[in-house]
């Protein structure tokens, strides 16, 4: 092998490395255009909604099932809420996991039900996004508001198959 050719050998896989590391920012980066353009098709091929509905089922039991250990000694009934609660959680995640609400989430909104809703009067402020690696298949981006205290919706973007990336949990502080 010439110089010129190991050059351009180590060039390609320099450019490769790069473009394979930054992968995931530009599935957000589509996947975020695609919400500002009320995308939903497009924004849905972006997201593993069965891996997602089960990630937010589960949290939301397991919130449950630790207010209920919680209750349980003061409240004779807290065992019967919590099996009330936990019959609503897999229609109301149903309900929740929308490109829609993904789009809102995308913004560090918090989404609402479709009853609670109503059109934002105030201009949209921007949010603080940050993103980075948790693992060579899990990408996380965690999105804040400016200038509120609230804590930060982490989305959690799992690697599916060489180059592409699919939100597939978040995490929210319930």
């Amino acid at each position: 092998m010439t110089n010129k050719t190991k050059f351009s050998a180590a060039v390609v896989l320099v450019v490769f490395g790069v473009w394979f590391f930054f992968t995931p920012h530009l599935a957000v980066s589509a996947m975020k255009s695609a919400a500002e353009a009320h995308d939903s098709a497009k924004l849905s091929s972006y997201v593993n909604f069965p891996a997602l509905k089960e990630n937010l089922k589960a949290t939301f039991n397991a919130k449950l099932a630790s207010e209920v250990t919680k209750e349980k000694d003061g409240n004779p009934f807290a065992a019967l809420g919590a099996a009330m609660a936990a019959a609503l959680i897999n229609p109301m995640i149903d309900a929740l996991v929308t490109p829609e609400s993904l789009a809102m989430m995308m913004k560090g909104d918090k989404p609402q039900s479709e009853k609670n809703s109503a059109p934002s009067t105030q201009a949209e402020q921007p949010a603080d996004t940050t993103m980075s690696y948790e693992s060579f298949d899990r990408f996380v981006v965690t999105v804040k508001k400016k200038d509120e205290t609230g804590e930060p919706v982490d989305l959690v973007f799992n690697r599916d198959g060489m180059f592409s990336w699919k939100l597939s949990a978040i995490r929210l502080s319930i």
